[in-house]
């Protein structure tokens, strides 16, 4: 389990950290590679938190090092700054105004959206800016190859949505007349939404939109309906703001460093989950539990705690279904709630209100004839009873719900943020236009307080609007999930798969899915997943470089950090020198392997390993071990990685103990490494492989299947 940071120990840590940072002022210091957002809340009176929080995750997530001041001396000390909201013509005073054009003039970044002043209109490179609400979409000119396309490698990045069509007005944004500003990207009438402009030693980029417009209310699904999917597709539009972002910082920091987006040096996580929500699934899931945990993988299953029979389910959480669910959380699986009723207008807030706390199995009776509306239901009522179910008849902690039918009721935040869950996994990644996980506010409200409630976007399930999946056409939907897995793994986004254990040609589905995945693919529940996602947004650093040697600081209350937390440095396969220390200069073991075409992935050994079901459950052993496929017939790849040089062994035993001639004695470096296997010669039936890393080993089962 990732150990918990006192946090009061955590801020005093982040704000001596700041202080050291602010104090260098050198072209060679931390300063010049970190960004100080710049806070314009309390300047431009705003009534909520919207833009300044939509700023703070893009920086977030992106994983680029970032402090937050509203002071722009303060800001000034940084090499680049971004802009949490508009320049309105008493945003600053005129000194300020003098001191931004001065600051870009002598060399400096600056990033701002909605540039309405016009004192600023030479130094963005515009003559006019005008407001409007009918853009719908925005495309990037990638023929101008600018570096800051970097990550937008994409063609569904590349004209981004900004609402339906069918509205006469969406969002606010802002249209500039280029008067020495290179046009990155125009509106579908052409006209420029983002500007670049060289000033000087330094650079100014004009954005046309806001961007609470195109993070939080998104993310609150208040966008005009701009989802090109809503599900089994790809859509990027919140995330290709995230990666713009990321892409100026890269062109205008050398040898830039950012926190991963994905476990270790995997290239994307993939979550595995399952709603058992009706009596097949309930009878069916045990074939599902075997398969993930034969190849080693803890799946979330998501629980309908149906002890009432209505017009719609018959009561089907019994003393029955009890031994189901305790067959599969034996296997190590991960229990979630799949709520009590599993209403298809849960999303009603006049038929589901969110009611009051104290339900009991015994109390809370909603029903649903089969026709009309739902009586009798509450949203604390489907969270709360769910929960206590499950908690008291398998003695675990539920920490994640999902809605039946995944209907999203306004106040489904406030109860759970109430009850003590901290994931939810009810909303569409397409619906959503983000992929990348977020916290939730209540109320579902832009201006709605922000929760304990972390959300993760489902990107691909076996339900399909039209042509539904069935056991003729399921490896053309493998193949669509496949396809949005792999563009999601070019940004080192995650993934969300929904999977119903209700039909065994949906298990060949996930064995075909899991068969097929690209290297790279970090296979895991959503309780992992979104504990190793929280420990992330915890960590900070900065960087410097001094010729060709970089040097990563990490605060000294965050060490030692889990080994899944990597750093990727751009190009970094170009440097002679990779090093990391705490801020009083104290040297940190790192693992450096190379990464994508020029990069370097960094992570810290010696520190504690997160327990995934890819990982030995025995915290000291440190060995991760996978074979792909499982089920295996003429050919399989043992895949492992190592977090030190070592002496290794892999060897297959059969059922009885007899060993089969050794695959692999050798020493290896540290890293990644993928070993055929080539297993024609053997029969049908179970046999074991084992892993020897030094002293320590580990054993898991293979499965001969022809």
């Amino acid at each position: 389990m990732l150990k918990v940071r006192k946090s009061l120990l955590f801020l005093i840590c982040i704000s001596v950290f700041s202080q050291i940072k602010i104090s260098a002022q050198t072209p060679s210091s931390v300063n010049a590679r970190t960004v100080a957002l710049l806070d314009l809340t309390v300047r431009n009176a705003e009534t909520s938190d919207g833009e300044i929080y939509s700023a703070k995750y893009i920086l977030k997530t992106s994983g680029i090092p970032f402090i937050v001041t509203a002071n722009v001396d303060s800001a000034k000390l940084f090499g680049m700054i971004l802009a949490s909201s508009k320049f309105d013509l008493t945003t600053f005073t005129v000194p300020e105004k003098d001191s931004l054009i001065a600051y870009v003039n002598n060399g400096g970044v600056l990033i701002a959206p909605n540039i309405k002043d016009p004192y600023f209109f030479s130094l963005f490179g515009i003559s006019s800016s005008v407001q409007v609400t009918n853009h719908y979409s925005i495309k990037f000119n990638i023929f101008l190859n600018d570096a800051s396309f970097k990550w937008l490698n994409d063609t569904m990045e590349q004209t981004i949505s900004l609402g339906d069509t069918s509205y006469p007005s969406i969002i606010n944004t802002r249209t500039y007349n280029a008067s020495g500003a290179l046009s990155l990207a125009n509106y579908e009438d052409n006209s420029m939404a983002v500007g670049k402009r060289i000033y000087g030693a330094g650079t100014a980029y004009a954005l046309g939109f806001s961007f609470k417009n195109l993070i939080v209310t998104n993310q609150m699904n208040r966008d005009y309906d701009a989802h090109r999917f809503y599900s089994n597709g790809f859509e990027p539009t919140s995330d290709a703001v995230v990666l713009f972002i990321k892409g100026i910082y890269l062109a205008h920091t050398k040898r830039s460093v950012w926190i991963h987006t994905s476990p270790y040096d995997s290239k994307t996580a993939l979550m595995i989950t399952h709603d058992v929500d009706a009596t097949t699934a309930y009878d069916t899931m045990h074939y599902y539990a075997d398969y993930e945990n034969s190849i080693g993988l803890k799946a979330s299953y998501f629980f309908t705690t149906h002890y009432i029979g209505d017009g719609l389910l018959s009561s089907f959480y019994n003393a029955t279904s009890i031994v189901q669910v305790q067959y599969v959380l034996s296997k190590g699986h991960i229990a979630g709630s799949h709520s009590m009723g599993h209403f298809p207008d849960f999303d009603d807030e006049t038929v589901f209100p969110i009611g009051v706390l104290g339900n009991q199995a015994s109390t809370y009776l909603p029903f649903n004839s089969g026709s009309g509306s739902t009586v009798g239901g509450t949203v604390l009522g489907e969270t709360e009873v769910s929960k206590e179910l499950l908690e008291s008849n398998f003695g675990i902690s539920v920490k994640t719900f999902r809605a039946g039918y995944l209907c999203f009721n306004d106040k489904l935040i406030n109860a759970l943020d109430t009850l003590g869950y901290v994931n939810s996994t009810t909303q569409p990644a397409g619906d959503l236009l983000t992929n990348f996980p977020f916290q939730q506010r209540k109320d579902r409200s832009v201006s709605g307080e922000l929760t304990n409630v972390w959300e993760f976007p489902m990107a691909i399930s076996d339900v399909f609007a039209s042509n539904p999946i069935s056991s003729s056409n399921y490896p053309q939907k493998v193949a669509t999930w496949l396809d949005v897995i792999n563009r999601n793994m070019a940004n080192n986004a995650p993934n969300v798969i929904l999977i119903h254990p209700t039909r065994y040609y949906k298990l060949n589905a996930e064995q075909d899915l899991i068969n097929g995945l690209p290297p790279g693919v970090f296979v895991t529940s959503l309780d992992w997943f979104a504990d190793y996602w929280r420990y992330r947004n915890n960590v900070s650093f900065t960087s410097y470089l001094s010729n060709d040697s970089l040097t990563v600081i990490i605060p000294s209350a965050l060490l030692p950090l889990d080994s899944s937390i990597s750093f990727v440095v751009d190009s970094g396969q170009f440097l002679t020198s990779i090093k990391a220390q705490d801020e009083f200069g104290m040297p940190v073991s790192v693992i450096q392997s190379n990464f994508n075409t020029n990069d370097v992935i960094i992570h810290f050994a010696n520190s504690p390993t997160l327990n995934n079901g890819w990982v030995n459950s025995n915290s000291e052993n440190k060995i991760i071990v996978n074979c792909f496929p499982n089920p295996a017939s003429e050919n399989c790849v043992i895949e492992f990685r190592l977090d030190d040089p070592a002496k290794v062994k892999l060897e297959i035993f059969d059922l009885y103990g007899n060993a089969l001639p050794t695959v692999v004695q050798n020493n290896f470096y540290s890293g990644w490494y993928k070993i055929p296997v080539s297993t024609r010669n053997l029969s049908s039936g179970i046999y074991f492989y084992r892993l020897s890393v030094n002293e320590k080993s580990v054993t898991k089962k293979l499965i001969i299947s022809r």
